[in-house]
C-alpha cells in the first residue's frame, strides 16, 4: 500500500468518525471505523505504522474516544499532505 492509498483510507475513516456523531447507532460507526483503522496499521508503509498504530491503540483502550482519535488522524493526513505538496 502506498501513501496515497493510505491518505484515502484516513479520509473514510475520518469521515465514517465525523458522521458517528450524527447517527443514533454509533456504536456501529465507531466499530466499522475501529475495524478499518486496524486493517490500515496491517497495510501501510512503515514509515506510518508507528503512528497509526499507536491511534489505533488508544482509540481501542479508550472505548471509542472519537474525538481524540479524530485530531489526531486528522494530524498525520494533514502532516502527509504537506510532504506531498513541497
Amino acid at each position: 500500500m502506498n501513501k496515497r492509498e493510505v491518505k484515502k483510507k484516513v479520509r473514510e475513516i475520518i469521515r465514517c468518525l465525523e458522521q458517528s456523531g450524527d447517527i443514533p447507532e454509533q456504536e456501529n460507526c465507531v466499530k466499522v471505523a475501529e475495524r478499518k483503522l486496524e486493517m490500515l496499521v496491517k497495510e501501510a508503509p512503515a514509515s506510518l505504522v508507528y503512528e497509526l498504530g499507536c491511534v489505533y491503540s488508544r482509540f481501542k483502550n479508550s472505548g471509542g474516544d472519537v474525538d481524540t482519535a479524530l485530531s489526531r488522524l486528522k494530524k498525520i493526513l494533514e502532516r502527509e499532505v504537506k510532504k506531498d505538496d513541497e
